[in-house]
């Protein structure tokens, strides 16, 4: 509570800072966005609606550095800020991130990540308009800062995270709709020819990793799945991830009879050039991650295996999507404003129970709609 007390002593000087720079006109936007990759791209509506709405106003995104190619690339997009979360620990930490916020000196600023840094940062900064939603239960620490926000809204348990976004937007006028999108690389079609990814469309990706290990399907249920998808399906089976995946990649490829139509693509791609290879599948196969919803971005028919996420809070939302979700007692206990590292009972039973034929079948559905 030590940083609320400090917020309400500065509050004289933070409170004269957003008079004095208060305008009519919105002229600089900040969007605050520091969580990781499929986050930020279910921000992008976010971006695409203010933009729509103040067509001239310069926009910058505060982000983390992983998703820096997501939208760096956007044209509604003016400028990027890549800051890392260990740069705002402590007093001093803080305090810099507030002497960034200011020196942008923007008239509106946009919080999705509602955190006590970004929050102090943004109050203490003296930013003239701040709106902000806020997580599904809100602490005594979050709940002394909201006063300090000018606009808020607080997530519903159970609602799409969208949805909240949608509402907060709403109270100053501002209309947002879902699509989402992202920077596209050029060179992802060249990655996607040196690895002979045919462009017919008869490649099924599947993600081999997910960056919360909770999530993950693990190498004997992959190995399984691709045995199974090489003797159902003619084409290709291409296993995506990033460079750490590269050894889990090589045990299935190693696990698998007919390994030639099998393509290990881990750490292959940069961030912008996966959207090259999406668009050349058939279908996508993953967990809730952040490869799912760039998948999802490009409307890719797809299989998502839930496990311990509420996937009502956030999900793909293409037109082509079937969920497998097995629901022990003890689910769902991953949330967007909560989400666990590790399994509370230790078996990972909404993982473990998944079996080949309960994704082989909405595999079917997806590809016979």
């Amino acid at each position: 509570m030590i940083y609320v007390l400090l917020t309400y002593l500065l509050a004289p000087w933070w409170w004269l800072a957003k008079r004095l720079r208060r305008r009519d006109r919105i002229e600089r936007i900040l969007l605050v966005q520091t969580a990781k990759i499929g986050d930020m791209l279910c921000a992008t509506p976010v971006i695409l609606a203010l933009r729509q709405h103040y067509p001239d106003a310069q926009l910058t995104v505060l982000h983390a550095p992983v998703t820096g190619k997501i939208i760096a690339g956007l044209n509604e997009v003016d400028h990027c800020i890549a800051i890392r979360s260990d740069s705002w620990r402590g007093w001093g930490g803080k305090w810099r991130l507030a002497r960034l916020i200011a020196a942008g000196r923007y008239d509106l600023a946009v919080n999705l990540s509602p955190s006590l840094p970004l929050l102090c940062g943004l109050i203490w900064a003296g930013v003239p308009r701040t709106l902000s939603i806020m997580p599904t239960r809100v602490g005594r620490t979050l709940a002394a800062l909201r006063c300090c926000i000018d606009s808020t809204e607080q997530h519903r348990p159970g609602e799409l995270v969208l949805a909240t976004k949608q509402r907060l937007l709403q109270q100053q006028g501002i209309a947002m709709g879902l699509r989402k999108k992202m920077a596209i690389a050029a060179s992802g079609e060249a990655v996607c020819d040196r690895l002979e990814i045919t462009r017919d469309n008869t490649a099924i990706g599947l993600a081999i990793s997910s960056a919360n290990k909770l999530k993950e399907l693990g190498e004997d249920l992959l190995s399984a799945l691709v045995a199974r998808l090489l003797q159902d399906y003619p084409g290709q089976v291409v296993l995506i991830g990033g460079p750490e995946d590269g050894p889990s990649a090589g045990v299935v490829v190693g696990r698998v009879q007919g390994g030639e139509r099998v393509i290990n693509a881990a750490g292959a791609f940069q961030l912008d050039e996966l959207p090259a290879l999406m668009q050349r599948l058939k279908l996508f196969i993953g967990v809730d991650s952040g490869l799912t919803y760039l998948a999802d971005t490009f409307d890719v028919p797809m299989v998502v295996i839930v496990g311990p996420v509420d996937f009502r809070e956030q999900r793909p939302l293409g037109p082509r999507v079937r969920f497998v979700s097995k629901q022990p007692s003890c689910y769902p206990c991953a949330f967007v404003f909560n989400a666990p590292y590790t399994c509370k009972t230790g078996d990972r039973a909404c993982i473990r129970r998944v079996a080949v034929e309960d994704i082989m079948i909405a595999t079917k559905e997806v590809l016979n709609d």
